[in-house]
């Protein structure tokens, strides 16, 4: 059994739902991290193409002023929003559609993958898989402003890959947010072609680790193209 699939109370801290008070505590803290719009923009169009346009009006309809001030422009790809308007984009998505599926935030990051990474070019996807992994890892400061991460190969078995992410964050990220990366590092790695995917949190910062750590799991395979 994944550690994702765990009864509620014994998942990892940072896949758990927080409540209000917690929340408004992880908004404090990270205020001064950003994000760029292309994490934003992927779960408006997730809401929009998986949910429909009325669950997205709810949704922003639940949002503060100030939020839905910003989310019913434009939001552009290219440039910097403050984490906080994402984390209570997710929270308000996950209070919408119940969240009756421990994996909605892992489905959120593969959806960003596909958006973001299905259509670029040989330049980066069409690689192997760890060429990718480590290229993601020096890039990641392109789509976050915090945190800094590293790559480590791991052992092979026959056709059996591994790899380690770590991210190592000035504080702990808000809950949902690595659990989302679940799903982002195992749709990209599907993306350059990696077969039976698995990728679990070894790590927790929220749990007291001085880093967040994803351990990759795949086999070989043919590069695939996106779903969209």
């Amino acid at each position: 059994m994944s550690r994702l699939d765990l009864p509620a109370e014994r998942l990892p801290a940072c896949c758990r739902l927080a409540d209000d008070e917690s929340l408004r505590g992880q908004i404090e803290a990270t205020g001064h991290w950003k994000v760029q719009g292309s994490l934003i923009k992927s779960r408006l169009l997730y809401l929009q193409m998986k949910h429909g346009i009325p669950a997205l009006k709810r949704i922003l309809a639940s949002l503060p002023e100030e939020d839905r001030a910003v989310l019913t422009k434009t939001v552009f790809v290219g440039e910097w929003y403050g984490l906080p308007l994402l984390t209570r984009l997710d929270a308000a998505i996950f209070a919408e559609l119940g969240d009756v599926n421990q994996r909605l935030a892992e489905e959120l990051g593969a959806f960003s993958a596909e958006v973001n990474l299905g259509g670029m070019s040989e330049s980066l996807l069409q690689r192997d898989v760890e060429s990718f992994l480590e290229r993601a890892a020096v890039f990641s400061p392109t789509f976050q402003s915090f945190g800094s991460a590293h790559y480590e190969a791991g052992p092979s078995q026959g056709d059996h890959r591994e790899a380690m992410i770590s991210l190592r964050y000035d504080s702990a990220p808000p809950t949902r947010y690595c659990q989302s990366g679940v799903g982002y590092f195992r749709r990209a790695v599907e993306l350059c072609g990696g077969r039976n995917v698995s990728v679990a949190i070894m790590a927790c910062r929220r749990e007291g680790a001085s880093e967040c750590r994803f351990r990759i799991r795949w086999q070989p395979g043919g590069v695939v193209g996106s779903a969209l």
